[in-house]
């Protein structure tokens, strides 16, 4: 009997840790992953009620007739007038709209390098993700001009990195950036679920991740409509991430 005590409440004690990862590791990015990995920036520090908007995997496409595309999500965000930073995949933009990036810069949203593929990128020896990371830039400055296109920010597929990883890209100009709201999106939650996800996470300094591409886009449209107003009836302010980081000092500043 004491036995099978003990064994029910560290199963227990294990649902218990995993349901907290799951529905609220904003806590775990921030005081844990954020202070462990400086290099990464997964949110900003400070007081002030701020929250950065990051859009994974575009520009998406139509599959089916009248589908949405990043076009209608460009739409949205400047009828909710708050800023994105688009972490565009370089072979959608083989597929997405033309004008994509030309219209994502003029609205004032910025861009950020996510590698040449949706794919794990942890694996890749530094020539190869060199590769990715080059070929992506050059692509997203062809379709930039002839507006210069400064490009700061970079997120590998899947979040996964290492600190060799990090060098490399330190060393070609770039910020990795993750993020501390992620609402599971690509799993295809419910929406209320998505919605009670940000409410629940969100922090002064967080970065959202959401995702642009034909399976999520018409999820991403719904909760951004949905948690815009809801942020900013609580108080948020919603701005770019580079705006996000003169909030406070930067990790990697620090260390």
């Amino acid at each position: 009997m004491g036995r099978a005590l003990w064994i029910g409440l560290a199963l227990l004690g294990s649902a218990t840790c995993l349901a907290v990862l799951v529905l609220r590791p904003a806590w775990l990015i921030r005081w844990v992953l954020q202070p462990l990995l400086p290099e990464v920036l997964f949110c900003a520090r400070g007081r002030s009620r701020r929250v950065a908007i990051t859009i994974d995997d575009g520009p998406s496409w139509a599959v089916t007739p009248g589908q949405p595309t990043s076009l209608e999500l460009l739409d949205l965000l400047r009828r909710l007038r708050v800023p994105a930073t688009f972490f565009v995949i370089g072979e959608h933009l083989d597929h997405g709209a033309p004008q994509f990036v030309a219209r994502a810069l003029a609205d004032g949203h910025a861009l950020g390098n996510h590698l040449q593929r949706d794919q794990i990128f942890a694996c890749l020896d530094r020539r190869a993700f060199l590769q990715q990371l080059d070929s992506t830039e050059e692509r997203l400055c062809h379709a930039a001009a002839p507006r210069p296109l400064p490009l700061r920010w970079l997120r590998p597929g899947g979040g996964w990195v290492h600190l060799p990883m990090l060098r490399w890209v330190q060393a070609r100009g770039y910020r990795t950036v993750l993020g501390s709201v992620f609402p599971w999106d690509t799993f295809h939650p419910p929406l209320a679920f998505q919605r009670w996800f940000v409410g629940a996470n969100v922090h002064p300094g967080a970065i959202l991740v959401l995702h642009d591409r034909p399976d999520t886009i018409a999820a991403t449209l719904a909760t951004l409509e949905a948690v815009v107003p809801d942020l900013q009836r609580r108080g948020y302010a919603v701005v770019a991430l580079d705006d996000l980081l003169a909030d406070g000092p930067d990790p990697l500043a620090d260390g």
